[in-house]
């Protein structure tokens, strides 16, 4: 009886630990792009190669008007220095491929942060990717 007891115990445990992860298709590619503008020096850009993510910004993302630049910019922090994280400890490959080069003290445009955001949402959305940096509304159950 007691073993059974343990070896429940030590399952839950080993379940609990197990990543909630959905795995990708083969064909799939989820990486982002972060680059100038060609027409402004000043102006930057977030290019996501999902095909999904256009409809998510458009369809299930929360208005540009809920947010002011300097909170998505710390939140762009806080996510950007977790997905990094990730990436450089290899947690899954996988998903996690590209680093995302941030610098905290270059002014990208609430444009920019708005879309750097929505990517992270758009990650927790899809693929179920838990990311402490997200407000509780962008965040799924």
């Amino acid at each position: 009886m007691k073993n059974l007891i343990a070896l429940l115990i030590i399952s839950g445990f080993v379940w609990s630990c197990s990543t909630t992860l959905k795995p990708l298709p083969e064909n799939q590619n989820h990486s982002l792009s972060a680059h100038k503008k060609t027409d402004s020096a000043d102006e930057w850009e977030v290019t996501v190669f999902d095909a999904e993510y256009e409809n998510f910004v458009a369809t299930r993302a929360q208005p540009k008007s809920m947010f002011t630049e300097s909170s998505l910019k710390s939140r762009n922090q806080i996510l950007v220095t977790e997905w990094n994280n990730r990436f450089y400890s290899a947690v899954n490959p996988n998903f996690y491929e590209v680093a995302i080069d941030y610098d905290q003290k270059e002014n990208y445009g609430f444009d920019f942060e708005y879309r750097l955001y929505q990517f992270f949402a758009y990650c927790n959305w899809k693929y179920g990717v838990k990311f402490n940096g997200l407000r509780g509304i962008d965040k799924t159950k």
